[in-house]
């Protein structure tokens, strides 16, 4: 069975068997998954079509929650996003949108295309602006306090929209990717699950598609670590053929000026020179092999 709750917490710290990292965190700079593992099974499953995969998925959980919440899918305008909003389309399922403007539109070139998807759609759709002085002095303090986040600021930009969004609105999230460690393997920065610390601890409810074993393997299975997003976005242009083709961005592209200034009003609020990177037992375990087998100069 898929794990559809709102609110998913699939990790925990060794140190208080708890999704919430300890105040006095004991970790490691050359091994960052120590200290913390994912509670889930290792992901193998993936059917042989994300059209289909994505679909079931979408059909259940709208069964679960239709009744009683209204749904509202976050689109930056990339690809990634625009296949879980047209799966919704496809099916009836009735959404809203939202979409968020960084700082005085330096987004633009990314989200006219989720303006232009739900138009054609007739689609609700609204856009969010989010002013740097907003992210500086109140989204990352926020963030840092209730979501713990220690780095990244697109993670933590993300989370202005949940104070756009009603008690019996669930906000979904669906285009970010696994993430790669080059030598300890697949599984998620820190930062990417701490929005569902930041949903909690703010009472919100939230979910996200690209958590889920299958379709977490199916963008796996895609890796390219040479294209923004680390991933070749073919497989979903071939499961929604008729979606608009358009170049790979990250919605922060213009903003290379002053990416150093959000970096360092994190470290400010954090305190935290580096980041965990949370997988599973057996890929931090087996990784640590190799150091020993390295520092011991044995041979595999």
């Amino acid at each position: 069975m898929i794990d559809l709750s709102l609110n998913r917490v699939y990790w925990e710290y060794t140190q208080n068997n708890s999704y919430i990292r300890p105040d006095k965190f004991i970790s490691s700079q050359r091994i960052p998954s120590i200290g913390v593992r994912a509670t889930v099974p290792v992901y193998t499953r993936r059917g042989t079509s994300f059209h289909n995969d994505i679909t079931l998925l979408v059909k259940e959980f709208a069964k679960r929650y239709g009744s009683k919440h209204r749904f509202v899918l976050a689109l930056s305008g990339g690809i990634d996003s625009e296949v879980t909003a047209e799966t919704f389309y496809q099916l009836g399922i009735p959404f809203r949108a939202v979409s968020q403007r960084l700082f005085d539109g330096t987004n633009n070139h990314d989200i006219i295309f989720a303006a232009k998807y739900c138009a054609d759609r007739h689609i609700p759709h609204a856009i969010i602006n989010l002013p740097m002085s907003r992210m500086v002095e109140k989204i990352i303090p926020e963030g840092v306090k209730h979501g713990q986040f220690t780095h990244s600021y697109s993670q933590i930009a993300l989370t202005n929209l949940f104070h756009y969004v009603d008690d019996d609105e669930i906000l979904i999230f669906s285009g970010h990717n696994p993430d790669f460690h080059n030598e300890i393997g697949i599984g998620w920065w820190e930062d990417s699950p701490n929005i569902i610390k930041y949903a909690i601890s703010t009472n919100k409810l939230f979910f996200t598609f690209t958590s889920l074993e299958p379709i977490f393997c199916h963008y796996a299975a895609n890796y390219d670590g040479s294209q923004p997003g680390d991933k070749d976005n073919t497989f979903l242009y071939n499961a929604f053929p008729h979606l608009k083709l358009r170049t790979k961005m990250t919605g922060w592209e213009k903003n290379n000026k002053i990416i150093p200034d959000l970096e360092d009003a994190i470290r400010e609020q954090a305190g935290y020179k580096y980041q965990s990177f949370i997988t599973w037992d057996q890929f931090t375990l087996k990784y640590i092999r190799q150091l020993f087998i390295q520092q011991k100069g044995l041979t595999l």
